[in-house]
Order: structure tokens, then sequence, then C-alpha cells
């Protein structure tokens, strides 16, 4: 029975071949839910990496079901994120944004305190952030820069909103 199961388990020399005959196939399928190229490249990516540390485990079998499953899964887990950080832009913009009764003061002074939580943000998160909404630059071109991957540049991001929605709700409260 052990050879048996042996000979299902996926080798290290099969690997290659797996990923050639999956890699952009999973590419258009993850591209399927994120329109977004170097997104999707990442994804595959992480999910291959992903699958050669658990090599030992995986099964000739169920290697496309397990390969396209985990991309599926990445892809929601990103456009999660994705929807979250929209959500802490929009709360960012509603907490600076001039609201009816606020002074010129009263906005300057909100202002002011959003720039001093973003000073003491993480050196590396309040680059990451600097560039991508006061530079618009995107984020692969802030993880080139870095020498990451823009899901990396994507968890600074997070963070960083994180943080001032964070602060910004006990000073608003």
């Amino acid at each position: 029975m052990k050879m048996h199961e042996k000979n299902l388990k996926i080798t290290i020399e099969e690997f290659d071949k797996i990923y050639s005959k999956y890699y952009s196939q999973l590419f258009y399928y993850a591209y399927g839910f994120v329109e977004d190229s170097e997104t999707c490249r990442d994804i595959v990516s992480d999910v291959f990496g992903q699958a050669w540390e658990n090599i030992e485990r995986l099964e000739r079998a169920t290697i496309g079901s397990y390969l396209y499953s985990c991309v599926r899964n990445k892809c929601i887990d990103y456009l999660r994120h994705d929807q979250a950080a929209r959500q802490y832009v929009e709360y960012l913009q509603d907490v600076v944004e001039d609201d009816e009764g606020m002074t010129p003061e009263e906005y300057e002074e909100r202002l002011r305190i959003v720039k001093q939580i973003i000073s003491e943000l993480p050196p590396r998160t309040r680059f990451v952030l600097e560039q991508c909404y006061f530079n618009n630059k995107k984020y692969q071109e802030v993880a080139e820069i870095l020498d990451v991957t823009s899901s990396a540049v994507k968890k600074h991001i997070m963070k960083a909103l994180s943080i001032l929605r964070e602060r910004l709700s006990v000073i608003k409260s």
C-alpha cells in the first residue's frame, strides 16, 4: 500500500511541469476575479509558492483543483482587503473633508492631526502611503522601488489606513 501511495504524490521534478501547465490558466482564472494583471501574477505566484512548501502533501489526482481553489480563495481575500482599503480611504476623506458646521480653523486642526499621525507611522509604511496617495504611484511602482511585491505594498497601505482610522476614531469621539 505504501508503494501505491508514494506513486500518487508529486515529485519535485514534476512540479516544473505542473507550473508550466497551470500558470497561465490560473492567471486568467484570477483575472476573472481581479482585473489587475500584476495582482494576478502575485496571487498565482503565491499559490505556487504555497504548493511548493506543501509538495509532500500534494497528490497528482487533485493538484488542479487544489491550485484553482487556492487561487479563488486568494482572489476573494484580495477583494475583501481591497474593499476594506477603499472604505478606509472614504472614511479618511469624511474625517478631513469640510463638515457643514466646521470652521476653517477646525478643518485645519483635523488636517494637522492627520499629518501628525502619518508622520508617526513606521518609516516604510509612511513611505508607501505617501507614494501611493500623495504621489499617485501605483502599487507596482512602489513595489519596484522597495524591491518587494505589490502585495507587500498593499499590506503597508492597509496597516497605515488601519492606524489612521484607529487614531482618528479616538480623536473624533
